[in-house]
């Protein structure tokens, strides 16, 4: 079995034709897209706040693991508890 590869979860901030700007730790960093992820992007930027796996070293997107990597779903899953739990908190 492969070794997963470590990533970290990155806000998207705008969508562009050949790359995407996403913030990671108050920090914007421009990643080169494919077709592919242009397209499937364009669906996802209509949703208030779009979460997408990047690579450690920023340099591309891990798309193909939303649906593969069981590790990233649970990443992703508690990000969202956690801003909801947030959002709960702040509107009481």
């Amino acid at each position: 079995m492969r070794r997963l590869e470590a990533f970290t979860l990155a806000t998207l901030l705008e969508l562009h034709q050949t790359h995407v700007a996403v913030m990671i730790h108050q920090t914007r960093y421009d990643i080169p897209l494919s077709q592919e992820e242009h397209a499937l992007l364009q669906l996802l930027q209509e949703e208030p706040l779009v979460l997408l796996p990047v690579s450690r070293d920023r340099r591309h997107l891990l798309l193909d693991r939303l649906v593969n990597d069981l590790m990233v779903l649970e990443e992703l899953n508690d990000f969202e508890g956690a801003a909801d739990s947030y959002v709960s908190s702040e509107g009481a």
